[in-house]
């Protein structure tokens, strides 16, 4: 099989599923560089980010086959983000708190109530409650949430994609931040 076109998800799932070499080979032409960039949003260390995907594309080799995921690019880009956010908090434990700037990950931390009991109930909570905030916005304010709290883009580069200038990035993040917490708040009186 060619690599020279694109291949659908189920086929590279497939070729997983049939421990073929040309699978990491697909995985890494279709979305290798969005895994990267990813990796490279979180880390400072280009090393770093490489590895993340290196480990991304061993994980895939063992746990897609046995996953068989409906969407293969979150599936990957998740596994992606939390090795890297892994590698951050390792990292960050090595320099004892030394001068590193705020991850899009610990501002949104901020909106998050910490008095949480069960842990596995919480975070399924807490997923839902996320699902419904995302749902009630509308389509801009979403995609801004997401390129800075999931994909990590910089305000910068946010402004760019959509065509904003960061002053009207920076305003609606804070907004959505403000709105998130009084939403999660509101909920966590009623639990």
């Amino acid at each position: 099989m060619s690599l020279e076109v694109m291949i659908e998800d189920v086929q590279i799932v497939a070729l997983f599923c049939n421990g073929s070499d040309e699978a990491v080979e697909a995985v890494q032409k279709k979305y290798g560089t969005q895994m990267l960039r990813l990796a490279r949003n979180i880390l400072t260390d280009e090393r770093d980010a490489e590895e993340c995907l290196n480990d991304t594309l061993l994980n895939a080799w063992k746990s897609v086959p046995l996953a068989k995921p409906d969407n293969l690019k979150a599936y990957l880009m998740r596994s992606i983000r939390n090795l890297a956010f892994e590698r951050l908090r390792s990292n960050r434990a090595k320099k004892r708190g030394g001068d590193v700037t705020i991850t899009s990950y610990e501002e949104l931390s901020e909106c998050i109530p910490d008095n949480r009991t069960s842990e596995t109930a919480d975070s399924e909570g807490l997923k839902e409650q996320l699902d419904a905030f995302l749902n009630g916005l509308s389509a801009e304010k979403r995609t801004i949430f997401l390129r800075r709290f999931w994909y990590s883009y910089s305000v910068a580069e946010i402004a760019e994609q959509m065509g904003r200038d960061e002053k009207y990035i920076s305003n609606h993040l804070y907004i959505l931040k403000k709105k998130l917490k009084k939403q999660l708040k509101r909920k966590e009186r009623w639990l």
